[in-house]
């Protein structure tokens, strides 16, 4: 999945969650605004029998009920389409994931790049490349987070997570573990690097 179409789609399923969230919220205001007005208008002495109302009530719960569903399905879809796995990759990209560093493996290149205490690993990755990876943890749950990517997955102990990536243009992002793993989970950061294919061909080779 390019890095575009990733931001693009979660983008969209973004606005649809405002301008649900929005108007979701207008309507709970504007019926608590009514409900007080009313019941000063018409004094608290009056008796409280069965609410007469319950039809609306009825709506209103349906609606919600609709909204839920609707997000719920918008987000499935998104969510679908970003994980779509190409037949294959251009490259491959082992990830481990461990207390609290990361180790990318080029399995094609026999070459590793180990973060350490002192230094902050750097993954490498040639531009307009679809770069397949396969991620797994040592010890506990951690997440590949590329912030700029919005793009984000799960790192689990004994198995193997699968998924595309692919960015459209050169840069260096910052990249981070969004899963609280211990003390030293803020140290847990990585660098995406992307390059030209040349440069990364003459990187690997380094």
């Amino acid at each position: 999945m390019p890095i575009a179409d990733s931001r693009s789609r979660f983008a969209d399923l973004f606005s649809i969650y405002e301008w649900l969230t929005i108007a979701v919220a207008a309507i709970i205001f504007g019926i608590v605004l009514y409900a007080v007005l009313r019941s000063r208008r018409r004094g608290d002495d009056r008796p409280r029998g069965k609410d007469k109302r319950t039809v609306v009530e009825s709506i209103y719960a349906t609606l919600l009920a609709a909204i839920a569903v609707t997000l719920v399905t918008f987000t499935f879809r998104a969510e679908h389409r970003v994980d779509a796995v190409a037949s294959s990759g251009g490259v491959r990209v082992d990830i481990l994931a461990f207390q609290w560093q990361w180790r990318f493996g080029y399995p094609d290149y026999g070459k590793t790049v180990l973060g350490t205490d002192e230094r902050v690993p750097t993954l490498v990755l040639p531009v307009h490349t679809v770069v397949r990876f396969d991620a797994v943890s040592r010890d506990v749950i951690h997440s590949f987070w590329v912030p700029a990517a919005r793009f984000k997955r799960d790192e689990f102990p004994k198995r193997h997570t699968q998924f595309d990536l692919s960015f459209d243009r050169t840069g260096t992002y910052i990249g981070r573990c969004a899963e609280f793993c211990g003390l030293r989970h803020t140290n847990m950061g990585f660098y995406v690097r992307v390059v030209p294919r040349d440069a990364f061909q003459a990187w690997v080779q380094t």
